[in-house]
């Protein structure tokens, strides 16, 4: 067994939307809902997943687009949403920051709702 922890594929802000404007990847934001309704805004064009309710039987499982998942930092929700999808295997990686450094990295935005 070896004492080398296993690390999520992690990526930088800047590089997400590179990624997602170029049309390679596609954003997954797994913010719970409070605080997507605390923050009154999400990124357009951003797939949309309740982290309490995103499974095994959702059907992201079987599609094929590379996804960059995201919460509000950056931390467990979107790396629990990023391992899930491996498992399933997906290409999937998770954005460091999260929503506020997808924002700070210029991310458009728009009244959620």
């Amino acid at each position: 067994m070896s004492d080398t922890p296993f690390l999520l594929p992690a990526i930088t802000a800047d590089d997400a939307l590179a990624l997602t404007d170029a049309g390679k990847a596609t954003l997954l934001d797994i913010r719970k809902p409070a605080a997507v309704a605390a923050d009154g805004r999400r990124i357009p064009g951003a797939l949309t997943r309740d982290p309490f309710a995103f499974g095994h039987d959702d059907p992201l499982m079987a599609d094929d687009r590379p996804l960059i998942a995201f919460c509000v930092h950056g931390h467990e929700v979107s790396q629990f949403a990023c391992a899930l999808l491996m498992v399933h295997g997906r290409e999937a990686r998770y954005v460091t920051g999260g929503f506020e450094a997808l924002v700070a990295a210029g991310a458009q935005t728009e009244p959620a709702g």
